[in-house]
């Protein structure tokens, strides 16, 4: 045992002169640790890359690494940005190694620059190795014509595609009023939104564990039949669904699907609500059903959601319990990649506008409005959408 002491401790000593190598590195004189890297076929050049406000801190066997900045990317390609996505990567195997930031509504044609900010919390083990301590680079770019590039490791051309479509639901609806009523259509529209956004019923939606719901409130567990609530332009059916109940602890529903469009179908995504008993709708997400990647045109198949949730009331003392639960088609993927979202006329005649979340868009142009006013939303569109005719902007 004696003889192993002096290995032991060169061993120690060489750990811990790593460690301060490590940490010598993280100076702020120090160059290289975040590299800005464009994958093959993606065309975006960085024209700059500020991180000066981000910091690397030592603690214990991990580094902790405040990554705030931007990057401004210049297109080099053809038609407009819409979207990009960046993977952000410290550490592939480390919880908190890993992050993704997504930015849409963007508008930068050939040869002009748009920004990305980064605000991240990350972590990676030490001792660090050589080369940059975090890695970023575009996982996807999505244009106007909805094509992508991008190597798409994280899914992201289906995300952004989603997000682009529901905006673009959206953005026609507002033109719409600012045609039919100029400003004060358009003032009256965002107002109407700003007001169903702070009347929205909320809930605090928990994961729940797998496995049976028997941890839940004193009750027996309950089958709950689902109403589904159906688009005439939807490509799948839901035709039958029952869920597991017990208080306010539900499983996944298992729901019975049927293709009635003429193409393959990629991914199915099924957003649910919760009624309680005063019937109030409660929106409770969305989440892919597992099966469904190949199911071919008027196939069916009965399938699940992944995981369960547990509906908490959002104000302490509020006493709740699920007394139903309906269903509907956020989102259909096609094989051909494309996607279906259902219209803002649907949502509207199925009541659903008033329950579903609001699209990421609708809240930034409602925003515009509150802090800007209804110009600055029009220009917006105009740079959107460009139809918005000048004598109607004037109104």
């Amino acid at each position: 045992m004696r003889r192993m002491f002096p290995s032991r401790l060169f061993l120690a000593l060489a750990a811990c002169l790593l460690s301060v190598a490590a940490i010598a590195q993280l100076g702020p004189e120090a160059d290289g640790r975040i590299a800005v890297e464009i994958p093959d076929g993606v065309p975006l050049s960085v024209a700059a890359a500020e991180f000066g406000n981000s910091d690397f801190e030592a603690r214990g066997g991990a580094m902790v690494i405040e990554l705030s900045g931007l990057i401004r990317f210049r297109h080099e390609g053809g038609g407009a940005v819409r979207a990009v996505t960046l993977a952000v990567r410290a550490h592939e195997q480390m919880m908190g190694g890993r992050a993704a930031v997504s930015v849409p509504s963007l508008h930068a044609p050939r040869g002009e620059e748009f920004q990305v900010r980064l605000n991240l919390r990350m972590l990676r083990p030490l001792p660090a190795p050589p080369g940059p301590l975090v890695r970023i680079s575009p996982d996807a770019v999505l244009f106007a014509s909805l094509a992508a590039a991008g190597p798409d490791r994280l899914d992201s051309v289906r995300k952004m595609r989603v997000r682009e479509m529901e905006a673009r639901r959206d953005r026609s609806y507002f033109l719409a009023q600012w045609r039919a009523g100029g400003r004060s259509g358009l003032a009256s529209a965002m107002q109407a939104s700003l007001r169903r956004q702070a009347a929205r019923p909320r809930l605090d939606v928990r994961p729940g564990t797998t496995g049976p719901a028997v941890a839940a409130p004193a009750g027996s567990p309950r089958e709950v039949r689902f109403a589904f609530l159906q688009d005439g332009s939807v490509p799948v059916i839901l035709e039958r669904g029952t869920a597991m109940v017990r208080g306010t602890v539900s499983d996944a529903p298992r729901i019975l699907l049927r293709n009635r469009s003429g193409r393959g179908i990629r991914r199915i995504d099924v957003g649910w609500l919760v009624h309680d008993s005063a019937g109030r709708a409660y929106s409770v997400g969305s989440a892919p059903m597992e099966d469904a990647p190949g199911l071919g045109t008027g196939e069916s198949l009965e399938t699940s959601a992944s995981g369960r949730f547990d509906i908490r009331a959002a104000q302490a003392g509020e006493n709740l319990e699920i007394a139903g639960m309906s269903a509907y088609v956020r989102s259909v993927q096609m094989e051909d990649a494309s996607v279906w979202v259902p219209s803002r006329d649907a949502l509207q005649a199925s009541r659903l506008l008033d329950a579903v979340p609001v699209s990421a868009e609708e809240q930034r142009l409602s925003q515009m409005y509150r802090h800007r006013g209804p110009a600055a939303v029009v220009d917006e569109l105009r740079k959107l959408v460009g139809d918005v005719p000048q004598a109607a902007a004037r109104r």
